[in-house]
């Protein structure tokens, strides 16, 4: 199985203006959208893995030990290992900064409460307009 560095095609000791000349060649290279070899897709993938762990210096040096540390089957189970969630770009949608938190999800969830139901008052402030304009506002006596 092939490192992060093997697959960018940089030394380990690689700057990150390298590791980033590479990732773009490689990534305009084998974009499923531009290259239609069937492989094409689980290539990008694997570019994009390596440069997220790369490109990052944390994420890097967490790497670099898991390498030297005896990762058991592969590099990847190591980045598996350090990483928090296991999760590519990919598998956030496309989210740079992951999926929201919870906590932004209630809060939208807040808001979009407080959103309903003032459309819910203006609806009946409207409604209540209307049915005085069209029954004049007056009750009329049975006698």
């Amino acid at each position: 199985m092939e490192t992060h560095y093997e697959i960018l095609g940089v030394s380990s000791d690689a700057a990150p203006d390298e590791i980033r000349a590479a990732y773009r060649s490689l990534a305009k290279q084998y974009h499923p959208d531009i290259n239609h070899d069937p492989d094409a897709g689980e290539r990008f993938i694997a570019i994009q893995q390596a440069y997220e762990t790369l490109i990052d210096p944390d994420a890097r040096a967490r790497y670099d030990l898991a390498l030297r540390g005896g990762a058991t089957a592969g590099p990847h189970d190591a980045y598996q290992r350090y990483r928090s969630d296991g999760q590519t770009v990919w598998a956030r949608g496309f989210s740079w900064n992951g999926p929201a938190p919870a906590s932004r999800i209630g809060r939208l969830g807040v808001l979009l409460f407080l959103f309903l139901g003032g459309v819910l008052i203006v609806f009946m402030l409207v409604l209540s307009l209307l049915v005085r304009a069209v029954f004049g506002g007056k009750r009329q006596q049975d006698s």
